[in-house]
């Protein structure tokens, strides 16, 4: 059922059912207020509506309980509403946000099957901002809503969105742009750890880093939990503000449709046969790293996309659809990055550039900060963009934008396996077995090391204690009673998910996890104590690192419980022997262990 169907049916119900409805009124105690709003209670295909501050809202059914999610502008109202006969009064739970916005969308078909079904669907709709003061301050077409993501799409119930407005405005108070994204932060129990690394993010003064907006969500009236919006990563003058190459193709083909070219295959690279260049190919280009598994399951959707000698991958996602031109150029320019990164000099044989000529090193520097920082688990493996201006802006590639941060500061969801939780880590950006080679290698050149480890003491490490003793708590207490609310919605994911019983303990850890990461950073990068590496493995395959500064004893190594084999303990790979704690490090070690099965 549409937009406009639903919203008549629910007017003509209500007159034709008022006769047998119970009267019921519901205040907020906490608040005496003059303010009041008529709230409906109706019937629809199972669902109980209420039309609160204007806007209808299905009741969330759990067991004999009704729950009435409402949003901010709702709290201190005198709500008169009536009820269906047979529904008890007592069965209905009010919980109402405070401090944030609602954001209303209401899809043509009235449904999210499909779009919730396949992340490349798309709908048509509206949607419309309720502030907490009560005033409507947004309402407008969107040309459609998706969902999107990938692990966060196939792995939750919880969705991520996207919207595409109908024009270019404003919204949520951000600059104005069509393109919206609605972050699930499904993995995440503090539903903070993306708004925490932003806010780290924006004092490194990284490309679209500004921090996004808190929202409660409504679709079609359902309440779909918690939601932080942010920017889509584009080429757009408040985003990514480099030449738009993908418009001046356009132009240079007579405003025809790129996609409708004929593919261009090689064994590493995609394009599209476009017959006209604009006159300079040299940018602009946003290109995103991914890792092999991902890359090459999606080979047909992804557009353009080119493979380097490292076998790192790229998909170019500005433009879109690239000529056969474009992509030989930025493959080429890639290349000689990658060339000069993994020499042992610094300097691509083929150009004589250094990768300090073909690299911004300061964003480079930033961006490996923040992932090693923020102990991001896909830190340089997905989710990592660069993006390069014409020549005759800048010949550099820089680091960024940012992106994807629920899996960070020691959270390890379930649906991941074994994650380590410990803030003393030192990973360089290789933990992970997708992970790219250019971090860890930039990481041993001195001059890269030099402007990170003076980033790190200037900007990161006095900022630290302020984002988990100030930051932190005024996010939490911002969005708590909108967290309450996603935690009963979305009970099933922190129950399978969340390390422990409340949210109040996870941000205990979350404030702590930093500080401790500070520490051990501190001693590593300003102190600059070696640190070295215990690699733990199980039948040959990585279980976990440990880090142990120089000269400390070996940690005590923890059995892992196994589900498939009885665990029976850990022995030297250089001499046989069982690792022994009054031992001290001074280099790395790697432990194996021995098992046996039933």
């Amino acid at each position: 059922m549409g937009i406009k169907q639903r919203a008549g049916l629910l007017t003509g119900l209500f007159c034709i059912l008022a006769g047998t409805f119970a009267a019921f009124s519901y205040l907020d105690s906490a608040y005496n207020t003059e303010s009041a709003g008529n709230v409906v209670v109706e019937t629809e295909s199972g669902n109980i509506y209420i039309k609160a501050a204007g806007y209808e809202i299905a009741l969330w059914q759990k067991g004999n309980l009704n729950y009435a999610f409402l949003p901010s502008a709702c709290k201190g109202m005198h709500i008169e509403l009536e009820i269906p006969e047979g529904t008890d009064p007592d069965s209905i739970v009010w919980m109402h946000s405070e401090n944030i916005p609602a954001v209303f969308i209401d899809t043509e078909s009235g449904s999210t099957e499909q779009i919730h079904a396949d992340k490349n669907v798309k709908e048509t709709g509206e949607v419309s901002v309720l502030g907490a003061d009560g005033v409507t301050s947004f309402r407008m077409p969107l040309s459609y809503i998706k969902s999107r993501g990938n692990t966060s799409f196939t792995s939750f119930e919880k969705k991520s969105y996207q919207i595409k407005l109908s024009d270019s405005v404003s919204f949520l108070g951000m600059d104005a742009a069509k393109k919206w994204i609605f972050i699930s932060n499904a993995p995440d129990a503090t539903l903070l750890r993306n708004a925490l690394t932003r806010n780290l993010a924006g004092r490194l003064e990284l490309a679209q880093s500004d921090e996004g907006v808190f929202v409660d969500l409504y679709l079609n009236g359902e309440y779909k939990g918690n939601y932080y919006v942010t920017e889509k990563v584009e080429v757009k003058k408040n985003r990514v503000p480099i030449t738009d190459l993908e418009k001046a193709t356009e132009i240079a083909n007579g405003n025809e449709d790129l996609s409708s070219y004929e593919t261009a295959w090689t064994d590493t690279t995609k394009a599209k046969q476009i017959p006209s260049d604009p006159g300079d190919i040299t940018g602009g280009y946003l290109i995103e790293r991914d890792f092999e598994k991902r890359f090459l399951s999606e080979v047909e959707i992804n557009s353009s996309y080119f493979i380097t000698e490292a076998k790192e991958t790229f998909i170019v996602r500005s433009p879109e659809y690239v000529s056969e031109n474009q992509i030989a150029y930025i493959n080429n320019y890639i290349q000689s990055v990658e060339n000069a990164i993994l020499s042992h000099d610094g300097i691509d044989p083929g150009s004589g550039k250094s990768y300090q000529e073909l690299v911004d090193v300061k964003s480079f520097a930033r961006k490996y900060l923040l992932e090693e920082v923020a102990s991001n688990y896909d830190g340089g493996v997905a989710s990592s963009y660069f993006y390069k201006d014409r020549d005759c802006v800048s010949e550099k590639l820089f680091a960024g934008p940012i992106w994807d941060y629920d899996v960070t500061w020691g959270n390890a969801p379930s649906y991941l396996g074994y994650l380590s939780r410990s803030p003393e880590r030192l990973t360089r950006l290789e933990a992970h077995e997708d992970s790219s080679v250019w971090f860890t290698a930039l990481y041993e050149k001195a001059d890269f090391h030099q402007e990170m480890c003076s980033c790190y003491q200037e900007e990161i490490s006095p900022y630290l204690p302020v984002l988990a003793l100030q930051v932190l708590p005024q996010l939490e207490k911002a969005t708590a009673a909108s967290a309450a609310m996603d935690r009963i919605r979305w009970e099933n994911q922190y129950a399978e998910n969340e390390a422990f019983d409340s949210r109040e303990e996870e941000i205990a850890f979350l404030t702590e996890y930093i500080l401790m990461r500070k520490a051990f950073l501190d001693k590593a990068w300003i102190e600059q104590v070696p640190v070295y590496q215990i690699e733990l493995l199980i039948e040959n395959t990585p279980h976990d690192t440990l880090y142990v500064f120089e000269g400390e004893s070996l940690p005590e190594l923890t059995d892992p419980e196994l589900s498939y084999a009885e665990f029976i303990g850990w022995t030297s790979e250089k001499d046989g022997l069982p690792p022994d704690q009054n031992t001290l490090v001074y280099e790395d070690m790697v432990f194996h262990g021995t098992v046996q099965y039933p």
